[in-house]
């Protein structure tokens, strides 16, 4: 009895890990890369997200575009 509950149990375990719908990191939509950045940017984009309910990497996205849009940079955007 016992052994056939550990064997659902390890089905569904199964399907889990192995499932694209298990974690939407696995989806890979869109590609992201890790990058340094200095502890006050991130404690300040922390809270820009935080307050304005939206993803950190989608602050840090809309900033660093901002930055590109600067002339210093524009021979590098497309």
């Amino acid at each position: 009895m016992a052994d056939d509950f550990l064997n659902k149990i390890a089905d569904s375990a199964d399907k889990a890990i192995h499932s694209n719908e298990s974690s939407p990191y696995r989806l890979k939509k869109e590609g992201s890369k890790t990058a340094q950045i200095r502890t006050n940017t991130y404690k300040t984009v922390k809270l820009i997200a935080f307050e304005q309910d939206r993803k950190m990497i989608d602050v840090f996205d809309e900033l660093i575009r901002i930055g590109l849009n600067d002339p210093k940079y524009e021979k590098y955007v497309k």
